[in-house]
């Protein structure tokens, strides 16, 4: 095992149950609490409960941590420009999303005699 694993969350099927504390979650990704705190702020990752001694975190947001601290690492990325991030990559997928379907769907003019050409 080595340092970066070291206490490291297991792996498991990733989930929306909410199962981690906050310091269980900072400790596990070598984050401070503080940061998670922010990227909680800009709605990068969700939080469950009423205060911050009460939140709990799904594995979802471990995974959407380890993504945030790689665009802050690698890019120089500030919690607000990572959730600008985050936002655009959903745009995409769903954009994506919405080719497939279309491009799956049988088309209007496809195989319509009616058309005068």
């Amino acid at each position: 095992m080595t340092d970066e694993t070291a206490g490291a969350i297991p792996a498991e099927e990733i989930g929306d149950e909410p199962i981690y504390s906050l310091e269980e979650l900072s400790s596990s990704c070598h984050v401070e609490a503080a940061w998670v705190v922010e990227l909680v702020e800009q709605g990068i990752i969700e939080a469950r409960g009423a205060t911050i001694s009460e939140w709990r975190f799904s594995s979802l947001s471990v995974v959407r941590l380890a993504k945030a601290k790689r665009f802050d690492r690698d890019l120089g990325l500030n919690p607000p420009g990572i959730a600008l991030v985050f936002d655009l990559l959903g745009e995409i997928d769903r954009l994506k999303a919405r080719l497939n379907a279309q491009q799956r769907a049988p088309s209007s003019l496809a195989g319509d005699s009616s058309d005068p050409a």
